[in-house]
């Protein structure tokens, strides 16, 4: 009786196509737009480093910056600046640095210091290279091996930050025979660099005040270390390193061996976006997102705290990009999330540099509890989530921004981990793929990327969902008919079965008020054997088999 009912389906939905397509086809199409203004690409920064006149270091005493550390990443092609502080009887004097030929040198004031050095740098895995701040005869600062690269920042909550020894019980055995291979790959020969900044370090009284007002160091503890698998893998959750952030840079090294990747975890289990932007972006969110926050150990985390603690300091820096995975706090405030992701993109962008390539994970299929407690009620208005994480992308208001999907490397039956699914190493190939396009030309976006709509038109009798990022056209992973679009007529959703011709699917509808893709919260596509799927299963890839972005618009 299904089958019957699906044919009847499909073979009506052919004869309205027919008929809709006799009817003048696109004449008075209309073409959605969600009203916000289209973001605009900032020119990048020149590379012309003002000159000055050097002047030779005089400070007795001086400290640099904890950033700065032996095995760190210095960024490529762009500033490069040293920074750090002195007592205020050092005020006049002056600290001098040299790096590979470079010099550079500033004047202390206010207790304080910040200059670049003349000139930048092209990436370089060179060993044994040394940089050196220096201030009077005998006294100076050594930090070896420094390597020259792209630096980036793995940010969100806690799928952002899931270290390899997970958090629930048997997680961590769980991953370590996933990844085991994987782990005897991390080696101190790859030219990766690995930053690691943890929440649980800022539950005191220390981090309460390093999380009230933006910080210009990073905490002394964070050190830079080469990605082995000591480094990667570590002891326990607590020096264990994201698997987001580590398969990312792996996997862009691997793209890339010329140009050295640093990698800064600075992401917060559980936090809202409100914990992640800066003060002045957050003043902006709309009210129903600004003052939102969490307890962690009976210490409530303040507003901005975690961009106070683990981002502002990153601000000298000059940082590439930014991997993002955050959205399940924020969940049930999906609509007015757009607007506030938009917000905090912008203010990244002032704060590390104009063109920040920004890759958000768009929110995976979780399973039905986690560690014992069960997962319902924020988690049931995630596909929400994922709508407002791709509409920006569709609408063109943030600029460098792109969506990774994930539904396909979910949670999966028999994990120990519903919240929080172990499949990090298919999402950081995917957001490296992209990333190589992008910075470095290696590939290209209609082959790297995944595809998302890039125009949606609609009449009364249909709507044309045009496509970009399909590697040459649209297919089905199956085979099979397209599965997984649901249009809305009579202010209700309900599946349908469009027609793909190259990069457009078309469906066949009677005054329908929007269109959406993959809907459902728990489902896996690649999987067999689930017993929870609740509708078709959605299908559609690119013809270099990437899948698409789950998304959902509604029509004025």
């Amino acid at each position: 009786m299904k089958v019957f009912k699906r044919v009847m389906m499909i073979t009506l939905a052919a004869v309205l196509f027919a008929a809709c397509a006799g009817c003048g086809g696109k004449a008075g199409a209309k073409v959605w737009s969600s009203g916000r203004s289209a973001g605009v690409t900032a020119a990048e920064p020149s590379k012309e480093i003002d000159s000055y006149t050097l002047q030779e270091g005089t400070a007795e005493e001086f400290t640099v910056a904890n950033y700065f550390t032996d095995n760190m990443v210095l960024p490529r092609d762009r500033r490069i600046e040293i920074w750090g502080t002195a007592p205020e009887s050092q005020n006049g004097k002056i600290v001098a640095a040299e790096f590979k030929g470079l010099k550079g040198s500033g004047e202390i004031k206010d207790g304080a210091f910040c200059f670049a050095l003349q000139g930048t740098l092209p990436a370089s895995k060179e060993k044994g290279q040394t940089l050196v701040v220096k201030g009077a005869a005998g006294v100076s600062k050594e930090y070896d091996e420094v390597l020259v690269g792209d630096i980036w920042i793995v940010s969100g909550q806690s799928n952002s930050d899931l270290t390899f020894y997970g958090t629930v019980g048997k997680s961590t055995a769980d991953i370590k025979a996933l990844y085991s291979s994987y782990l005897d790959e991390a080696t101190e020969d790859d030219a990766i660099r690995l930053l690691q900044q943890i929440n649980w370090t800022l539950l005191n009284n220390t981090g309460v005040e390093r999380m009230s007002s933006p910080q210009d160091d990073i905490a002394r503890t964070s050190k830079w270390q080469p990605a082995t698998r000591k480094k990667v893998y570590g002891t326990s959750s607590s020096n264990s390193f994201s698997m987001l952030g580590y398969f990312f840079a792996k996997e862009l090294y691997k793209l890339n061996p010329e140009v050295p990747i640093g990698i800064v975890m600075a992401g917060c289990g559980g936090a809202p976006l409100a914990l992640l932007a800066s003060e002045e972006a957050r003043e902006k969110f709309p009210v129903s997102l600004k003052d939102r926050t969490i307890t962690l150990n009976s210490i409530t985390l303040p507003g901005s705290g975690i961009y106070n603690a683990f981002m502002a300091p990153l601000r000298h820096v000059g940082v590439t990009g930014m991997i993002f995975y955050q959205g399940e706090s924020d969940a049930s405030l999906a609509k007015d999330y757009t607007d506030a992701l938009k917000l905090t993109v912008e203010d990244y962008r002032k704060q590390f540099g104009s063109n920040l390539l920004f890759l958000n994970v768009q929110l995976t299929s979780y399973g039905y509890e986690s560690g014992g407690e069960n997962l319902g009620g924020v988690w049931d208005n995630v596909p929400e989530m994922r709508f407002a994480q791709s509409e920006v992308k569709i609408d063109g208001s943030i600029s460098n921004y792109e969506v990774i999907p994930t539904i396909d490397v979910g949670w999966r039956k028999g994990d120990a981990d519903g919240a929080h699914p172990y499949y990090k190493l298919q999402i950081g190939e995917r957001g490296a793929k992209i990333a190589a396009a992008i910075v470095y030309g290696i590939g290209d976006m209609e082959s790297a990327g995944h595809p998302v709509p890039c125009k949606i038109s609609y009449t009364k009798e249909k709507v044309v969902i045009e496509y970009s990022c399909t590697g040459g056209g649209l297919k089905t992973s199956d085979g099979k008919l397209p599965a997984g679009f649901q249009v809305k007529v009579n202010g209700a959703w309900q599946l349908c079965f469009p027609e793909i011709d190259g990069n457009t699917i078309t469906i066949a509808a009677d005054g329908a008020t929007g269109v959406r893709y993959a809907s459902e919260l728990r489902y896996n596509q690649t999987q067999t054997g689930l017993s929870d799927l609740t509708v078709e299963t959605a299908n559609i890839i690119s013809s270099t088999g990437n899948i698409a972005v789950p998304f959902s618009v509604e029509f004025d």
